[in-house]
């Protein structure tokens, strides 16, 4: 299976961004955050994240393509927050379009982010997940990505 990263140019950018806040934002509230938390951290990435109606400097969105037909999504970036982050790249998103789930594309993908922040000078790649994603949770475990924190929560009865 031959793969490739295919950056988006600003129009296909402009049409996929808008369904990824969307996305994101129901990730957030079915990881069991209020819908006020969830609205908070949309906006919070967003401001850090794009400029106008484009990416931030040093974000990348690209098309997952195998065999030339596109089958996901991957963003990736220079992480935002403290730190000197020397040699790190984030992965913001990574989607695998539903009618190819299962076939290694996920997989795939993580393999060629790594080979792309390798030629870009990178040393590290970061992600995160949410608690809820055992697929996910266990690709990365099955890459190498190991855990660097646990954020757990319970809700209180009233």
């Amino acid at each position: 299976m031959a793969g490739e990263l295919r950056e988006m140019g600003p129009a296909r950018l402009g049409e996929w961004l808008p369904g990824m806040w969307a996305d994101y934002r129901a990730s957030i509230v079915a990881a069991g955050y209020t819908e006020e938390a969830a609205d908070a951290n949309v906006a919070r990435n967003r401001a850090a994240l794009t400029s106008g109606d484009g990416l931030a400097p040093g974000n990348h969105v690209f098309d997952v393509l195998v065999d030339g037909r596109a089958v996901g999504v991957v963003w990736i970036g220079r992480p935002s927050g403290d730190g000197d982050g020397a040699g790190e790249y984030y992965v913001y998103d990574v989607v695998v379009a539903e009618a190819e789930r299962g076939r290694g594309h996920g997989r795939l993908a993580m393999e060629l982010v790594e080979a792309w922040v390798r030629a870009a000078g990178g040393t590290r790649v970061g992600l995160n997940v949410w608690g809820n994603n055992a697929v996910a949770r266990s690709l990365y475990g099955s890459l190498g990505y190991r855990e660097l924190a646990v954020s757990m929560a319970k809700d209180l009865d009233a």
